[in-house]
């Protein structure tokens, strides 16, 4: 693969090297078929663009390709450029996918931007079974992590990065109404800042009437389910929850908001709680952790709980492709068995009013032979350890299949 991202080019670089679909399918299909590759995956969002190349023989210079289907001066940008090989591009995607390597660390967007990459490529026909087998592997461990990992907690001191920033603006705090959505640690801080600023708080909690729960002093309460009811009278609505899935959705209250007052969105969350389509409105100003300049702290056992999970997954790819470069030979080794086993056994069938017992007696002395001489002939070709190896698991196999060890 290679890529160009925000790690090394500003967003002025990187704009150069993004893609439409249709210039994609394009692309792609170029490659495919101007050098000779199995398959091709361009994956482009606004903070990289990334080609993975599956191929039998190495493709040089890809980033000069790129740049050369971009109508782009390569030396002058080929300092920004990555390029990895083999596994560390696969290990690179699977980490990519889960958010690791995201601008906002952990980050679930990311991976529908993936499974996106491999849609264009199917479309354009360029998505061959190996690419399939790495993005979808990737996406199942991207899918898990998401599910058991919380890869970054927001810093406390984002709470006091919002404040800052909304005292310094023209409206202040003091005097306005605001809806703090979440109830966690983060929530309840900037409830509490809110409050001691002069605003009228109001915190959501699910299902607040038989839950007990820890509110800040001077708050009003409304349950999470009816936090939509009268969104439009806030002035300020923070939302710090660790739902994978946004609290504040643009469809949903997009005209409730559309009064033409001042509203300030803070999106304190990881993953984002507040749809980002919220930038598009004139009257919005939308903030997150990034912006507020606060970040988030890495959990280094989630983080390795993640890697743990990304090798799980590697392993099973590795798995699938040795299974997949044996299949040949040992449907080859099953056919000429087969043939082995025939030839010995016409040996000892004679006639056509041969008995049963004598057919099966010898087709089994045929068999036995067969399996017998392979197995040798492998020991004349592999070192000790290896063969005593080789020999243990065939015989597990065996067994577990029954047999002369069953009973």
């Amino acid at each position: 693969m290679t890529g160009i991202d925000y790690e090394k080019a500003d967003l002025n670089i990187r704009s150069l090297f993004s893609f439409q679909n249709n210039a994609a399918i394009k692309a792609m299909a170029y490659i495919k078929e101007k050098y000779k590759a199995d398959g091709v995956v361009i994956l482009f969002t606004c903070n990289r663009t990334e080609v993975y190349v599956s191929a039998k023989d190495k493709i040089d210079n890809l980033f000069k390709i790129i740049c050369h289907i971009k109508d782009i001066d390569a030396e002058k940008y080929v300092n920004y450029a990555v390029e990895r090989y083999d596994m560390d591009a696969v290990e690179h995607l699977f980490k990519l996918a889960c958010g690791m390597k995201s601008r906002v660390f952990g980050e679930d967007q990311i991976i529908t931007q993936v499974k996106d990459a491999l849609v264009i490529a199917r479309e354009a026909g360029t998505a061959d079974s190996y690419l399939e087998r790495v993005f979808q592997t990737a996406l199942a461990a991207a899918k898990k992590v998401k599910t058991e990992v919380r890869l970054t907690s927001v810093k406390a001191s984002v709470v006091s990065g919002l404040v800052n920033v909304l005292k310094a603006g023209t409206d202040g705090i003091r005097g306005k109404k605001c809806l703090v959505i979440g109830n966690g640690l983060i929530g309840r801080l900037a409830a509490a800042s809110m409050v001691y600023e002069g605003a009228f708080v109001t915190v959501t909690v699910r299902n607040y009437k038989t839950r007990k729960v820890e509110i800040p002093e001077g708050c009003k309460v409304v349950d999470y389910k009816d936090r939509y009811t009268d969104i439009g009278s806030y002035d300020i609505i923070i939302s710090a929850t660790t739902s994978p899935h946004y609290t504040v959705k643009y469809e949903d209250c997009c005209q409730m908001l559309a009064d033409g007052r001042r509203h300030i969105l803070a999106d304190l969350a990881v993953p984002a709680d507040i749809s980002g389509q919220f930038k598009e409105m004139d009257n919005i100003i939308l903030y997150n952790v990034d912006s507020l300049g606060q970040g988030c702290d890495q959990d280094d056992e989630a983080v390795g709980h993640a890697i743990d999970i990304i090798k799980e997954y590697k392993e099973k790819l590795k798995t699938e492709e040795n299974v997949k470069e044996y299949i040949t030979v040992i449907q080859n080794i099953s056919k000429e068995c087969g043939r082995l086993v025939f030839e010995r056994a016409k040996h000892g069938l004679k006639a056509q009013d041969v008995c049963p017992g004598m057919a099966e007696s010898a087709v089994r002395e045929a068999a036995e032979k067969t399996v017998a001489s392979m197995l040798f002939g492998l020991k004349k070709n592999l070192p000790p350890g290896y063969y005593s190896a080789c020999i243990d698991a065939i015989e597990e196999h065996v067994r577990g299949s029954g047999g002369i060890w069953a009973g």
